[in-house]
């Protein structure tokens, strides 16, 4: 046994980095095409010029994907992205500042400000939008559930009173539906981060 470690060749320390680069890219990729269209859009707020805003898109995918850490992904992708992308945008009007009028810096820090406060305000329509669409995929029962618990006023003690079941029974349904509300929401908004 002694002899077989002996013979045995020394670890190779590219085994971890190749074994995380393909987990890395999926996951950079999911979060990547959920967000690609918020960033370019974003982009092209603070670049009107369509072919100066494809320069700077694909300037700042290149950061992002150098800067992803799989071991500590960025809670907010579109966020972390949308900076990314405005020092990548600032450097593009250094280096165009003497051959043409662009925004300055001032302007662009509030054209910024500007469309991260809408991303957020559109990705919570995103999510009511998909959040209606999954209420309504729930059965006639589950919809009548939460409806009743809902209701100004009602608790989950007035509701299991109301359909004759046990105040467990009423909570157990009702974290039933929002787990698949929760993952009906999810599915929809990775789909249309994919359209």
């Amino acid at each position: 046994m002694a002899h077989d470690s002996e013979d045995a060749a020394p670890p190779n320390p590219l085994t971890r980095f190749e074994s995380t680069e393909p987990a890395k890219g999926k996951l950079f990729l999911r979060l990547f095409l959920q967000n690609e269209r918020r960033l370019y859009a974003y982009i092209l707020t603070l670049l009107p010029n369509r072919a100066d805003a494809d320069d700077v898109f694909q300037e700042a995918s290149l950061i992002l994907w150098d800067k992803f850490d799989l071991d500590h992904p960025p809670l907010d992708f579109a966020a972390w992205g949308c900076r990314i992308a405005y020092f990548k945008v600032l450097d593009f009007c250094k280096k165009q500042q003497r051959s043409r009028v662009l925004f300055s810096q001032p302007v662009l820090e509030r054209l910024a400000e500007t469309m991260t406060e809408q991303a957020a305000a559109l990705q919570l329509d995103e999510r009511r939008e998909a959040l209606a669409g999954c209420i309504a995929k729930l059965s006639s029962a589950d919809r009548d559930l939460l409806a009743r618990r809902f209701v100004h006023g009602s608790t989950v003690q007035i509701v299991a009173e109301q359909i004759s079941r046990s105040v467990d029974a009423v909570y157990k349904a009702l974290a039933k539906i929002r787990h698949a509300l929760h993952a009906c929401v999810t599915r929809a908004l990775e789909l249309q981060g994919r359209s």
